[in-house]
């Protein structure tokens, strides 16, 4: 894999296939947005349902463009008409068509601003919304038409709404029965991704006034996206000043990891794998590059590169122990770090949520982090942009039943953060998605409270206890808030988070929520939270929580015959 650098930037020149762009596309000056995506989305939904293409002029005329012919029979109530005629009676349920009709056209709105995200119709699609009615469709007599049919032995079929169109001329011939179509002109308002991509390579930065004429492209508006390259173990002796102790950061797993600084001023963490020689750990080693690599999304951190010479097995991560969220959050008084606001607090555990669902549920393979910390939360300087590091310990498990069961039994040993691990793990060493739910609830804990998961100094050890503790006394949750806060908090979002937390620090496992409804509760859904606290039918008693902790607990002790703290 080579290094390349891609430079992206915005365009406002618009290219697509008619009957999917959406009418603000046709617009001068339009932009391209992730409402755009939405309205596409939606005509494949309409087209899905009635088995057919989006234009088809083998359609008569007030059913040629399937959007308006779907909202016409919207207005006159006969929506189950648009489905495909080939589904045999009684194989589909007429609710599920209707509803999915609806869902197509709100996806399909001629305003942008009133069309669902894509999170919200990904939650309506798998029952999120069951229960609830979708939002009702207006009347669509007061829409212009997507495309405007005008009848006659030569038509013209105009975007209404285009201040530069595409005209498409249609001559019918009654002795053949035949329809034909031809493209009669496109505006210059369009280009086609030949023309001109949102994608530029670096090496072309300097001839881009020869492709692309006098156009110009801010620079100020663009930003460096680095796919990961191969390092030189020369290079990563200069990082690590010769894996010196001093950049040592911890033991990892089947290694040790390190800090350093690349020639180009990045900040890294460098994990070295030991027994080199070793046919199974090079396997590993292989798979962790290759799934590591392909991982994208926003609140991941990013692989930064790799180094195989001289037998190593290295493997190089972005890092900034400055901007930790442990750090930020407990070691504020030693560093003078400033306070993270709610603002900033709310948008980390919401962000660190996302991240973790799509390792779960929307990558490729299922992923188990088993390593989910404070310490594991790197943040961007302006707070706003958490990413999720520290992969060591991730199982990544096919999504194949068979073989899932396979990895899953073959990997059963604990391995994690103290404080942090689920008592289920604790016992069985088994890496599930629960145990995940139950770190990132320890997480969510300490955001609100400011106070580490573990703490020998305090009276109670750990904080999922002392906040049990709170219930059991029922005391004020306010009052497990962070005291730098200085009051300034969103209450509503407060008791959101403290009862979230709770919910996923529960010792049975089965009564934590899933990630996805984790999501949702975050969105503000409470209706999941109350559902996830009505499904808990009573709280733990303090004798049944510390029998399903007793690891937790024997450890603490021995810690602290110790004298550790």
């Amino acid at each position: 894999m080579r290094n390349h650098q891609f430079r992206l930037v915005e365009s406002t020149r618009i290219g697509g296939t008619i009957g999917y762009l959406p009418p603000e596309s046709f617009q001068k000056r339009g932009l391209a947005t992730a409402k755009s995506d939405v309205f596409s989305f939606g005509i494949v939904v309409l087209e899905v349902v009635a088995g057919r293409r989006a234009v088809d002029l083998a359609y008569p005329d007030d059913q040629i463009v399937l959007l308006d012919w779907v909202r016409q029979l919207s207005d006159e109530g006969k929506v189950l008409q648009a489905g495909d005629t080939r589904l045999e009676d009684g194989s589909y349920r007429l609710i599920e068509m209707e509803r999915m009709i609806h869902l197509g056209l709100l996806c399909t709105l001629h305003s942008a601003q009133f069309r669902p995200n894509m999170k919200w119709v990904v939650e309506a699609l798998s029952g999120g919304n069951s229960g609830h009615k979708l939002p009702p469709l207006p009347s669509f007599q007061a829409h212009p038409r997507y495309i405007s049919i005008s009848s006659g032995s030569n038509t013209t079929a105009t975007n209404s709404s285009s201040s530069g169109t595409t005209t498409t001329t249609r001559s019918s011939r009654r002795s053949s029965k035949s329809t034909t179509a031809r493209v009669i002109s496109i505006s210059a308002t369009y280009a086609t991704a030949v023309g001109e991509t949102i994608y530029e390579t670096a090496d072309f930065n300097n001839n881009r006034s020869s492709m692309f004429g006098s156009r110009r492209c801010c620079s100020a508006s663009s930003f460096m996206v680095e796919t990961p390259r191969e390092i030189s173990f020369k290079e990563i002796v200069t990082a690590t000043n010769n894996f010196s102790d001093s950049n040592r950061l911890a033991e990892v797993d089947f290694g040790t990891a390190y800090y350093g600084i690349l020639e180009d001023g990045h900040q890294v963490l460098i994990k070295r794998l030991g027994m080199t020689q070793c046919p199974a750990l090079r396997t590993r080693f292989s798979a962790e590059l290759q799934n590591l690599g392909r991982l994208r999304h926003r609140n991941l951190i990013q692989l930064r590169g790799w180094c195989t010479e001289q037998g190593e097995m290295l493997v190089i991560y972005d890092y900034s122990p400055s901007r930790l969220l442990s750090h930020l959050l407990f070691h504020h008084r030693k560093q003078k770090l400033i306070t993270l606001t709610w603002r900033h607090r709310y948008n980390i555990v919401k962000s660190l949520a996302s991240a973790v669902l799509y390792l779960h549920e929307e990558w490729d393979e299922q992923v188990i982090h088993r390593n989910i910390t404070s310490a594991s939360v790197i943040l961007d300087p302006d707070m706003m942009n958490p990413r999720l590091s520290n992969f060591a310990l991730a199982e990544f498990l096919h999504r194949n039943d068979h073989a899932h069961q396979a990895a899953a039994s073959a990997t059963k040993s604990v391995r994690g953060i103290f404080g942090y691990m689920s008592p289920e793990y604790m016992e069985s060493g088994e890496a599930t998605t629960m145990a995940d739910v139950y770190s990132f609830g320890v997480v969510v804990l300490e955001v609100v409270s400011g106070q580490m998961a573990v703490d020998f100094r305090r009276p109670e050890v750990l904080l999922v206890n002392r906040v049990n503790e709170f219930e059991a006394q029922d005391r004020a949750l306010e009052e497990l808030v962070d005291v730098r806060l200085d009051k300034e908090y969103d209450r509503k979002e407060l008791m959101r988070l403290v009862k979230l937390g709770k919910a996923c620090t529960r010792s049975d496992p089965h009564l934590r929520p899933s990630m996805r409804q984790i999501v949702s509760i975050l969105d503000g859904n409470d209706q999941w939270l109350r559902l996830v606290e009505g499904g808990q039918q009573k709280n733990e008693s303090r004798k049944e929580w510390r029998k399903k902790n007793a690891s937790s607990l024997s450890l603490v002790k021995r810690v602290q015959a110790l004298g550790i703290q």
